[in-house]
């Protein structure tokens, strides 16, 4: 599935230096391809952004890993929305909807996600120069898992719409430039693998092929292409009857014109239930804190996930500090 990761940053810096005539006009336009950090990408649910932002390992409604497809027994549904505010005033919202359905329960099954983000205008800096931005994202992933044996279930995704559009303006010299991109091709490969009755292991790998555009005040008119590459490894283990924990991989890289940049780390977290109701979570992502806690009901569940600094070691310098506030509401029936 063509999933992507958001590094405003990268796209940010290059853009307020390409003015200067030592600065490869490659590196904006890669910079740009890079994954994208806070979209569909690496989106996962509440409940697991909580713990950590686990994609692998862990199943949940409205799953990252198509795998999960194949050990549906019931139909589900969720409604999310996330929203992140940096220090320098740019506040980035997502809103992602997820339905999924058995074909044969515990054995073949499918899910759709749509995810649609966009951000208010807000101040982003590099070396000394500001600019103002905005970005938009519109995603739609289709996932099918099929169980291949005992133990293994595997899953293929694909993303039918994949459009990203940034949009920077610099108010004193009066510049402006607008990236856009499309994605020619792309999937996500899914594998999950019951390794006894309380652990679990999954892996996604995710490549695509994406075309980016730009046209503005420095740069004429023009386009390159890129690959980027995601791969996740995880295991989650039922440490007791009240406590789930997991680790997880991850590495991402986007290359294109002679230029290739990404970035890796790993995540840890535990989910503890407090009762048949209640459950408190928390993670760490790659140097970001997490929390996050859910209630049950009869069919009905809400989440609430805190993370705190998200992706700060890529996006810290251009955008500040920042904090991040997600809600979720699920049905099972």
């Amino acid at each position: 599935m063509q999933l992507r990761l958001h590094v405003i940053a990268l796209a940010t810096l290059a853009l307020l230096v390409a003015a200067s005539p030592t600065f490869p006009q490659g590196e904006l336009i890669a910079s740009y391809a890079t994954p994208h950090l806070f979209a569909l990408p690496t989106a996962t649910t509440t409940r697991l952004f909580g713990m950590g932002g686990f994609v692998t390992c862990i199943k949940d409604v409205g799953f990252g890993n198509p795998a999960f497809a194949g050990t549906l027994q019931a139909g589900q549904g969720l409604a999310r929305y996330s929203a992140t505010d940096f220090d320098r005033g740019l506040k980035m919202k997502g809103m992602q909807v997820s339905y999924a359905q058995p074909l044969r329960p515990g054995q073949s099954g499918w899910q759709v996600t749509y995810f649609d983000l966009d951000s208010d205008q807000g101040w982003v800096s590099a070396s000394g120069l500001m600019a103002l931005a905005t970005y938009e994202e519109q995603d739609l992933a289709v996932h099918y898992g099929q169980r291949v044996g005992e133990r293994w279930v595997l899953g293929l995704g694909l993303s039918p719409l994949f459009d990203t559009e940034a949009n920077y303006f610099v108010p004193g010299p009066m510049l402006s430039e607008r990236l856009k991109s499309d994605v020619d091709f792309g999937f996500r490969l899914g594998g999950l693998y019951q390794v006894d009755e309380l652990s679990q292991a999954g892996f996604v790998y995710d490549t695509y092929d994406e075309d980016v555009s730009w046209s503005g005040t420095l740069l004429s008119a023009g386009s390159a292409g890129f690959d980027s590459e995601e791969i996740a490894i995880g295991v989650s283990r039922q440490v007791s009857e009240q406590v789930l924990a997991a680790i997880e991989w991850q590495q991402l890289t986007t290359e294109g014109v002679g230029i290739k940049m990404g970035d890796s780390g790993f995540r840890f977290g535990a989910e503890v239930a407090l009762n048949e109701a209640w459950t408190a979570r928390a993670g760490w992502n790659d140097g970001a804190l997490s929390l996050g806690a859910g209630w049950v009901g009869d069919g009905w569940s809400a989440q609430y996930a805190f993370i705190d600094d998200w992706n700060d070691d890529m996006v810290g310098a251009s955008l500040g500090g920042s904090d991040t506030h997600q809600f979720e509401v699920r049905r099972q029936w």
